[in-house]
Parts: structure tokens; sequence; C-alpha cells
């Protein structure tokens, strides 16, 4: 593994021995606008294995993508190798069907401490959720980015993160269902501890997502990429692109149902992912953090 070969993937040229958070920042963006979020291996025959130097190997040499603890895990190398003080901490994602956090941290992130201020990264999220700078832990603190306003906010120890919706203008090109403009909510995200753990440490938590018939990763075959002004994504057979104020300031998301032909050329072509066997779309959740 070296850090050239990296910057070679994500497509970044600037400065490599200057932890601040500029570096920071630029590497958070190139990183998510290069390396597609996907678990399609799961729907192939892959197994995902939480080891740095195979998710090396997988992201940045194979050009493939990677699922949070991937990302997250490559990412926390890349900083470290740098010089930048990181920790990786575990957290809770929120389930919106139940209300409630999950029960075991399932997600991972990167806390960030330079100088005397913190910052939390994270380069292994989907849709608009995905930051596309590092948010300073400042308690309460609204911090505005092109896909909208996050919030962290310490309660007894614990840290949350909300994003703040913006209204969302949609096409469903597929059932030919007129647009609709809806206000969405106020989101919970996630939850965090100030404790460090490993990239180990999730090891059972990966294994559960790839072999349980419950678990989000065998009901669901997905990849998202982040673009410059939006993100693309693939659920299934359902393929979405969404603008970030494309329609007179308004989200505009433009969504239609794929063929089973099509849905392998978009992974070849629009993902520019290369697996080495078909994969077999699959769509049977509705209820987590995938919008």
């Amino acid at each position: 593994m070296n850090l050239s070969e990296y910057f070679t993937r994500i497509g970044y040229s600037g400065p490599y021995n200057k932890p601040d958070l500029e570096t920071l920042s630029k590497l958070l963006e190139k990183h998510i606008t290069s390396i597609p979020y996907e678990n399609l291996g799961i729907h192939c025959g892959e197994t995902i294995v939480l080891n740095v130097e195979i998710i090396f190997d997988k992201l940045v040499r194979k050009n493939r993508g990677g699922c949070c603890m991937e990302h997250n895990g490559l990412f926390h190398w890349v900083l470290k190798e740098i010089g930048y003080n990181v920790k990786i901490v575990a957290a809770r994602l929120y389930n919106a069907a139940k209300d409630k956090y999950e029960t075991y941290p399932s997600h991972g992130v990167l806390w960030v401490t330079m100088d005397t201020k913190n910052y939390v990264a994270d380069v292994g999220f989907l849709t608009s959720y995905q930051m596309r700078q590092p948010l300073e832990l400042v308690s309460g603190k609204e911090q505005t980015q092109p896909p909208g306003t996050y919030r962290l906010t310490e309660d007894n120890n614990i840290w949350y993160l909300d994003k703040l919706e913006r209204k969302l203008y949609v096409e469903d090109q597929s059932n030919a269902n007129p647009s609709a403009i809806h206000q969405l909510a106020e989101q919970k995200v996630f939850c965090f501890i100030q404790k460090p753990c490993t990239l180990e440490d999730f090891e059972d938590k990966i294994n559960y997502l790839q072999t349980s018939p419950d678990s989000i990763f065998r009901n669901v075959s997905f990849a998202c990429f982040q673009t410059v002004n939006g993100f693309k994504i693939l659920k299934g057979t359902n393929y979405s692109e969404e603008i970030f104020k494309g329609k007179d300031g308004i989200d505009m998301r433009i969504t239609r149902t794929l063929t089973d032909t099509e849905v392998q050329s978009v992974i070849k072509e629009t993902f520019n992912l290369t697996l080495g066997k078909k994969v077999t779309p699959l769509y049977n959740l509705t209820h987590f953090l995938i919008d």
C-alpha cells in the first residue's frame, strides 16, 4: 500500500504532508466523488473482509467501491499516513421504521483532532446524508454544505447527528407519475460516543450484514456515487439521479426502473464498476436510510 496509488485513484494532486483542515476537506471531497459506496459483491458471491490491505486492493487497485467500514477504514489509514491525529469511533444508525437508534453500532466514523478543535469525517455514507466537508464537533452548531444543513448535538456524552432536510422535487419516469414536491422532515442520522475502536471491532457486525436473512445488505443491492452537485444511486432495479438545488433552488430527483440488462450496464458504465460475476438486483426493504 502507498499513498501515491490512493491519490491517483481519487485524482488528488495537492499536498500530502500538511495535516490541516484544508487538506482533510479536499481529500474527503475527492474520495466520495471517486469511489462509490456499494455492496454489490454480496449479490454476486463475494465476501467483505475488514482488513485494510484487502480493502486497499479492492477499492484502489481493483477500482471497486465498498461499504461504510471499507471506506472509513481506508480513509483512516490514509489520514494516519499523512500525519493526522485520527481515531475510529463506532456509531449507531437511526432506524426510521422503529423510531430509535440501533442497539449495537454498525457504522464507523472518524474523529479528527487538529490543534484544539475536533472534527467528524465520514466517507462511508449514502445519498444526501453523505457529508461533503468535515463537521466541527460543536454542540448545536448548524453547518451548511451542498447536500443540506447538518447539526451535531451532545447530550450526556453522546453525540447525535441530524440533517435538516430541504424540499425535494421528484419525477418518476418509469410510472409516468406527475412530478411532486414534498417537504422532508428533519432526519436523525446516527449517534456515537468518543470511544476509540478498531476496524476489527466491526467484524461481527459485517458478518451479520453478509449472512443474516434480515440484514439490509442481504435484502438490498445498492451502489451510490456522489457527483460534484448531487448523487446517483442504484437500489435493486430502481435508479435515481439527484441534483442539489437543481430546480428553482430546490433539490431535484429523477428516478426510473431498469431492466436486468440495464442494471448490469449502469453498474459498469455509470458507476465504473467491473465485477467478476453478474449481480442479482434485489430490493426487499424500505425502512432503512437509503432514500
